[in-house]
């Protein structure tokens, strides 16, 4: 059973970024114990780093009052404006952590709706990234579902959550076009797709193509390896979406002589080598070929 793992599985720039900023402020704790730190929210959408936090002394809270007079931690997935501002008025430091992809997104709901558009945002309405965006906007933002039956909307814009598919966003487009092109005098698309999110899903479909079982690893509350597994699991029935090694089942590799793995953004690389070792204690095997990364694993990493 040969193993192959997908070169940019694991941790993109921005949730590296994030978790590197974080370890950073827990050196500051272990300095001085008085300073108490929170994330608004979980950092990143992987249980198993929340949890390396914790034991750390960086606490996720629920709203800027659970950090009122200490540190907090913007998370990965940003935060509306009017919290950001919050933040900085009642907390001791506020440490930004956004993506700066996610960033970039932001100013361009923000960028249409000064400039008069309603801004139309293709997302999961209960991810916390939407959240953000929405309130960027200043009231001239909304879900794409929701705004679809407003009528008269002669200037449109549309803004897509980092995370999103390039087919979700061909299909918002065509949707406007279809549902509001009578009344519509200008449309503007905005791709703020990150790029790692497509190099991800392109790797994703290819890794299926040429697997008879995929395991996609990362937290189930990622948006980003939900995906993953959806678009696997279109091409590849047998596709299994795990937090770690210990929900691999054997009975899954029966007869597989293909295996692949990928995992999301927000995975990091110890969650993968610890479900590689389990697949190889299964029955895999390979050579590790992906440079710069941890070379222990005896996986081979393609694409």
């Amino acid at each position: 059973m040969d193993i192959k793992v997908a070169r940019h599985a694991g941790f993109c720039f921005g949730v590296h970024r994030a978790v590197r900023m974080a370890f950073s402020a827990a050196d500051m704790k272990r300095r001085d114990q008085n300073i108490h730190i929170y994330t608004l929210g979980p950092l990143i959408h992987n249980p198993q780093v929340v949890q390396k936090l914790e034991a750390m002394g960086i606490h996720p809270v629920e709203s800027v009052d659970d950090a009122e007079g200490g540190v907090l931690i913007v998370r990965s997935h940003g935060v509306p404006p009017q919290v950001l501002k919050e933040a900085r008025a009642r907390c001791r430091e506020v440490i930004d952590a956004t993506c700066p992809f996610v960033k970039k997104a932001q100013q361009k709901v923000a960028e249409l709706a000064d400039e008069g558009f309603t801004v139309l945002i293709v997302g999961d309405r209960h991810h916390p990234e939407v959240h953000a965006l929405l309130g960027y906007g200043g009231g001239r933002a909304f879900l794409l579902d929701d705004a679809i039956v407003r009528l008269h909307l002669h200037q449109v814009g549309i803004v897509c959550q980092t995370t999103q598919s390039r087919d979700a966003l061909n299909g918002a487009v065509a949707k406007v076009l279809r549902e509001m092109g009578a009344e519509l005098e200008e449309l503007r698309v905005c791709n703020t797709i990150c790029e790692s999110t497509q190099v991800r899903q392109k790797e994703c479909k290819a890794l299926a193509e040429v697997s008879d079982l995929v395991i996609v690893v990362g937290g189930r509350n990622s948006a980003n390896t939900t995906r993953l597994a959806e678009i696997s699991r279109s091409i590849l029935r047998e596709t299994y979406h795990i937090e770690d090694a210990e929900e691999l089942d054997p009975r899954w590799f029966r007869g597989k002589k293909r295996v692949g793995v990928t995992a999301g953004a927000s995975t990091p690389d110890w969650i993968i080598g610890e479900v590689v070792e389990r697949i190889k204690l299964i029955g895999g095997n390979g050579e590790d070929g992906r440079e710069g990364r941890d070379n222990r694993r005896g996986v081979e990493f393609i694409l």
